[in-house]
């Protein structure tokens, strides 16, 4: 049994391109781990001193000494080397020790690696900032890297530039990966079974297709159940290791910036830790008064949304480009596309970043222009299709017809697949024996949203509530069908109470339009701490905004970080122009 335990937590990391990051001997303490549980069954002042924690089970992590070593260059993939170099020896990682539970120390432990970007001017340090970027799933570690680059080489020629460095110069950067992923003992799920090929749950309401969604949902909750790692993935674990990071680094407060579900980590470290909140910034909050599993039912609201009242207006905005006719047009020719061409189309428009917008566009107009060739040639096969698609003009301009050209080949590529289409190369891989793994962004991200809340009701009250969705939202909705959580045997953890008085100077950025944590999310975060201060970016979607490159958002969050100057209870920001247009 050991030996098959030992094979869960160190083959995918041979396995995986993914997990190569890991260098050897890393998981030994995992392996170790692993054969005993199958045994046994608002501050900133660099001047003050972090409290002493005395002796007891946990003084073997409390006072264990950081190593800070030059970070592996190749650590998070090529994309970040040329981010490392120009900063030198600041940039230093480090394993840290945690317990694999905070309430049983001696059961074991794991190792969680960190990023240090030190502060510039170290006589001047104002403490660390330690980031979460969201998920959960998401490895942080190199959030320190990318934005420790970013603010070095943001301009000395303007306040926002100056303000940016200044966080650089006078703080700590730590990135980490959270337990679960990255390089921290990763959560590698091995399914015991066959997924069925389930086609989108928005454009296939077929019973047999929700039903395979539900048995690959039931399949997926089972695998990371077998793993007993993952009893010991939640937020409150994370809270905790962020709290031993504080310690062990001489803090006395944690300043913080967490995006997405990391506002959620924020809130929950909070609660635990009120006394030891310095200046934290949840940029694109989830709702902490509720469980999890709603609020990312709102997200199918939140898109819709976004579709209808800024991509379909900014398409007839741009008639003279793509020729789409009005919103309520546009809107009509999509909803009347064949099936499997709307989940190709729907497949790849991202709802969270509002630069990509006229990508978005570009593809609806590709989209629609491919469902006028098939309704006129019904019997044209793919090859067909791809000739019809080349001689067809989706736009008055060359260089944007162009692009619309490729964009239907993409698109009658896609529709076209016959692979299965649950096992894709973002949440899971079959290795040369037939195996399927799922990786760690997924499990992790299912594992936490499990741990944390569960999820209410049965197949049938989801089977109901996405049946509603579906009607509500009909082009991004229907997803809650396929609930791992309702397979899922632990009892769900309990976020700690709001502590007295909830006077945390906490600090909320928030964009009108968030797809990803709708604005409702957040505005009840903001109720619940009556200190807390919100600002919002109108006529925007993104989600992730700081730094989000204008004056009026960055500096008044760079002022509280670096003076403790907070905004009103509510202020507001424009939003960014979207692309081609000089005001949204």
């Amino acid at each position: 049994m050991i030996e098959t335990c030992q094979e869960s937590l160190s083959a995918p990391a041979r396995k995986y391109p993914g997990l190569s990051r890991l260098r050897p001997g890393r998981l030994t303490g995992a392996a170790l781990l692993c054969a005993m549980l199958m045994a046994c069954g608002g501050g900133g002042d660099a001047n003050v001193e972090a409290p002493q924690i005395p002796p007891g089970p946990l003084a073997a992590f409390t006072q264990q000494k950081l190593d800070w070593q030059a970070c592996d260059p190749e650590l998070n993939g090529e994309q970040y080397e040329e981010q490392l170099a120009p900063l030198g020896e600041r940039a230093r990682c480090a394993l840290m020790r945690v317990p694999l539970d905070y309430d049983h120390p001696a059961q074991g432990e794991l190792q969680i690696e960190l990023l240090r970007v030190a502060a510039a001017q170290p006589q001047r340090r104002l403490g660390a900032i330690v980031f979460n970027p969201g998920g959960p799933g998401e490895d942080g570690q190199a959030s320190a890297l990318v934005y420790g680059a970013q603010w070095a080489q943001a301009s000395p020629e303007d306040v926002r530039g100056t303000r940016l460095r200044e966080m650089g110069n006078r703080y700590d950067l730590i990135g980490f990966s959270p337990r679960g992923t990255g390089a921290s003992n990763p959560l590698v799920c091995n399914v015991a079974g066959s997924f069925e090929e389930q086609d989108s749950l928005t454009f296939n309401r077929s019973a047999e297709n929700l039903q395979q969604a539900q048995h690959n949902a039931r399949l997926m909750a089972q695998a990371c159940v077998n793993n007993p790692l993952s009893q010991h993935i939640h937020t409150e674990a994370t809270a905790r290791d962020m709290d031993l990071i504080r310690g062990l680094l001489g803090d006395a407060q944690l300043h913080y910036i967490g995006y997405s579900y990391g506002t959620w980590l924020g809130n929950w470290y909070a609660r635990l830790f009120p006394e030891r909140v310095g200046r934290m910034l949840l940029d694109s909050s989830l709702n902490m008064v509720e469980g999890l599993d709603g609020q990312f039912m709102l997200q199918e609201m939140a898109n819709q949304r976004i579709l209808d009242e800024i991509m379909l207006p900014y398409a007839e905005r741009h008639q003279d480009k793509l020729e789409l006719g009005s919103a309520a047009a546009l809107r009509e020719a999509l909803l009347a596309l064949p099936p499997a061409l709307q989940e190709a189309l729907f497949d790849d428009i991202d709802f969270k970043d509002s630069s990509l917008i006229e990508r978005a566009v570009l593809r609806m107009s590709a989209a629609v222009g491919l469902g006028k060739l098939m309704h006129a040639h019904p019997d044209a096969d793919g090859e067909a299709l791809q000739t019809l698609a080349q001689s067809h003009a989706f736009s008055p301009l060359p260089r944007i017809n162009e692009a619309a050209v490729q964009m239907a080949l993409e698109l009658i590529k896609a529709q076209d697949e016959d692979e299965n289409k649950v096992v894709e190369e973002s949440w899971a891989e079959v290795d040369a024996q037939g195996a399927v793994w799922l990786l760690p962004e997924f499990t992790v991200n299912m594992t936490v949203r499990c741990n944390d809340t569960g999820s209410q009701g049965d197949e049938q009250y989801w089977l109901g509530v996405s049946n509603d969705y579906v009607a509500r939202y009909p082009m991004v909705g229907g997803s809650g069908v396929a609930k791992p959580c309702l397979y899922w045997p632990a009892p769900p953890r309990k976020m700690p109470p709001l502590p007295a008085g909830q006077g945390l100077p906490i600090l909320m950025l928030q964009s009108r339009y968030d797809g990803a944590t709708p604005v409702e999310s957040a505005l009840a975060t903001w109720a619940a701490w009556p200190n807390a201060r919100m600002i919002m970016v109108e006529d925007e979607y993104e989600h992730g905004l700081f730094p989000y490159g204008t004056e009026c958002v960055d500096v008044q969050v760079a002022d509280y970080f670096l003076d403790g100057t907070l905004p009103l209870r509510t202020s507001s920001c424009a939003g960014k122009p979207l692309p081609g247009e000089a005001g949204a």
